[in-house]
């Protein structure tokens, strides 16, 4: 094995694809992927930030707009490859003639930035938490689960991101079971619902609370229960069967049907308390995570399908107006001036006061106060 073996990542391309095409880049047209900064206790959130990561390692150009806006320093996960779009970038494609692609959750309504493509990306059911219920003629509709696009009469496809990480939710064969837990979230804090006497002796997973358990306190929560009682849908559940924990889902007035239904399938999964239903899915648990494990190259190939379906679509589009995101296009003086400061205390650190006084007095004479930010 030689030295470039030894080293090589899982990232890493085969040397035969090297060449021209693989370091210039290619003229192709871009995502502008509309998210909010990134939560890892949100799935649709992590679902978008997968998404424009994917994208990026596909070989595309995928950018995020963070909506509602967030000081990108922290709106990303520092190991997911998701650039925030820049006023630089929207010029760039604009000047090129590159209509970009931007996606938007189902949750933002209309075409809030002024896109030549909209993409709508269904994550949950058209309107239960917000947004349009019915979309354009003109929007190109693709869905997170087949049971949503059942729902939406325009769906072209199916983009199921499998986004919880299988190799921190992991079984424990060898673990004893005792208790159970439950999740209520939106059902609990949102709707106000009451809960069901099956969770009272239950440990409550909460998020977002200060004392809220973390991703590994939560693995090792799912890989010692018995039973993990769900009252909406959450991607809790996947990583409750990821651990080995069978899940009870419990309808109510705010949760009738499962969204990924069709992709995980039931196995491991009870819906309702019927006695029966919770040992058919203790029985078929087992099975839960190679189903799921399984949904990693299906993504794959459904990733490259969306490419090649929305590059096609944004060709025949006219890009006339550059997209307008009112934090790139109106920045706030304070914070020009505040870009400045650091310009000139990073030239400060590097050279020294005499040389920095210097090079600013060149600079105003110049150009005078064009060389803000």
């Amino acid at each position: 094995m030689d030295a470039a073996e030894m080293v090589q990542s899982p990232n890493s391309l085969p040397s035969e694809q090297a060449g021209v095409d693989w370091l210039l880049p290619t003229p192709r047209h871009p995502y502008y992927v509309v998210a909010p900064r990134y939560l890892r206790t949100s799935a649709g959130v992590k679902v978008l930030h997968l998404l424009c990561h994917a994208l990026n390692r596909a070989g595309e150009r995928a950018y995020l707009i963070t909506h509602p806006y967030y000081l990108p320093q922290y709106a990303t996960h520092p190991e997911l490859i998701t650039p925030i779009l820049t006023r630089a970038t929207v010029e760039h494609d604009f000047a090129a003639g590159l209509a970009p692609i931007v996606v938007y959750p189902e949750t933002i309504r209309g075409n809030l930035f002024k896109a030549p493509l909209v993409v709508r990306y269904v994550l949950n059911f058209p309107g239960l938490l917000g947004g349009d219920s019915q979309y354009g003629e003109d929007e190109f509709c693709i869905a997170y689960s087949e049971s949503l696009a059942r729902s939406i009469p325009s769906s072209r496809l199916t983009l199921f991101v499998p986004a919880s990480d299988p190799r921190i939710f992991t079984p424990a064969p060898e673990q004893e079971r005792r208790g159970t837990c439950f999740y209520a979230g939106k059902y609990k804090y949102h709707h106000g619902g009451e809960l069901f006497d099956v969770t009272r002796d239950s440990t409550e997973i909460t998020r977002d609370f200060p004392d809220s358990p973390t991703q590994s306190q939560i693995a090792d929560l799912f890989r010692r229960s018995e039973l993990f009682y769900c009252y909406e849908n959450t991607a809790l559940a996947i990583e409750a069967l990821l651990c080995g924990c069978p899940v009870v889902f419990l309808p109510n007035p705010y949760f009738d049907r499962v969204i990924g239904a069709d992709e995980h399938g039931w196995d491991g999964i009870a819906w309702g308390t019927d006695p029966s239903e919770i040992d058919r899915a203790k029985r078929t648990v087992h099975l839960a995570r190679d189903h799921f494990l399984h949904h990693f190259d299906v993504f794959h190939d459904a990733l490259g399908q969306f490419i090649s379906l929305t590059q096609s679509e944004a060709a025949g589009r006219k890009y006339v107006e550059p997209v307008v995101v009112p934090y790139l296009n109106h920045v706030n003086p304070l914070l020009k001036i505040a870009g400045l400061i650091e310009i000139v205390r990073s030239i400060y650190r590097d050279k020294g006061a005499a040389e920095t006084a210097s090079l600013l007095i060149r600079r105003v004479r110049r150009r005078g106060m064009s060389f803000l930010p």
